[in-house]
């Protein structure tokens, strides 16, 4: 079995060429973290979330996820 990863990394609005590469390396390292997952015989939930969390931890993302330690 070849494991599929896809992540959406948002984009809505206008993006400036330094940003879409930086936002494009954010997606890149989430997918790598889920497909590992993935490879290492984790579940299709924990490489989502896995990914997930990859994207949250990127700034490029607005995320946001300083609010979630108040």
């Amino acid at each position: 079995m070849n494991p599929i990863v896809v992540v959406h990394g948002g984009g809505a609005g206008p993006i400036s060429k330094d940003r879409k590469e930086r936002m494009h390396k954010g997606i890149v390292r989430a997918a790598t973290v889920g497909y590992g997952i993935l490879r290492e015989g984790g579940s299709a939930v924990d490489a989502v979330e896995g990914a997930v969390v990859a994207l949250e931890d990127d700034p490029e993302f607005n995320a946001d996820t300083s609010l979630l330690s108040h």
